[in-house]
């Protein structure tokens, strides 16, 4: 009788540890691999919406309170930021800045900056998922194809920076090296600076890669 009562308060011990240790326990990381893909650009994507403040009013206005709510927030506004019905703007603006006048020439583009040797990856990771998105609205691309490029992105981007704040250092030291004199340079500056800041920043709750303690 004494040997059942130990047993039984010994598997007793046991569920209750079991108990307090998931009690304790971090929440489960939220993974999305695409929303992630996307955000290797969002820095123009958030600057197209007006900059930080202006998107995390949108946010607040939402009424998001959880996690689960802001990715699903974020994935509306980062995930396909330019429509078809921009078609002739975004033709003009891809033509103007990039010579790329159809999906060929967007193609070509896109390979160049992913496969060139430059100090400042991120720069051009970013530039990548931006003109896929571009690529998009103007009808070269496809949802499917635009998704696909972006993905192949982030594989690439994990293994080169640790965060989200080495990510976005290292690009606005791209884009400075690109134009020393840019009339945005401080504006991208503090956007760099500034976007993986507060808990509810997309680049807090999705980590760039998680790190295990």
């Amino acid at each position: 009788m004494n040997l059942l009562r130990k047993t039984v308060q010994i598997f007793i011990t046991l569920v209750m540890l079991s108990f307090l240790q998931s009690c304790n326990s971090s929440p489960e990381q939220i993974k999305d691999d695409q929303l992630s893909s996307f955000m290797l650009g969002g820095i123009y994507f958030i600057n197209g919406y007006g900059g930080i403040d202006e998107v995390n009013n949108m946010m607040e206005s939402a009424g998001y309170t959880s996690n689960e709510e802001f990715v699903g927030g974020y994935k509306q506004i980062l995930e396909f930021p330019f429509d078809p019905s921009q078609k002739s703007d975004v033709q003009y603006m891809l033509e103007n800045m990039w010579d790329i006048t159809d999906k060929a020439s967007l193609i070509e583009t896109i390979q160049d900056l992913k496969t060139r040797d430059y100090q400042y990856k991120s720069w051009d990771y970013a530039r990548i998922v931006n003109n896929a998105c571009l690529g998009y609205a103007a009808e070269y691309l496809s949802k499917d194809e635009a998704i696909k490029i972006a993905k192949e992105i982030l594989p690439l981007a994990k293994e080169k920076y640790k965060t989200w704040e080495a990510y976005f250092t290292d690009f606005n030291l791209g884009r400075i090296n690109w134009n020393p004199e840019d009339e945005e340079k401080e504006l991208f500056e503090s956007l760099a600076k500034n976007i993986t800041k507060g808990e509810r920043s997309i680049y807090q709750i999705l980590p760039l890669n998680v790190t295990t303690k």
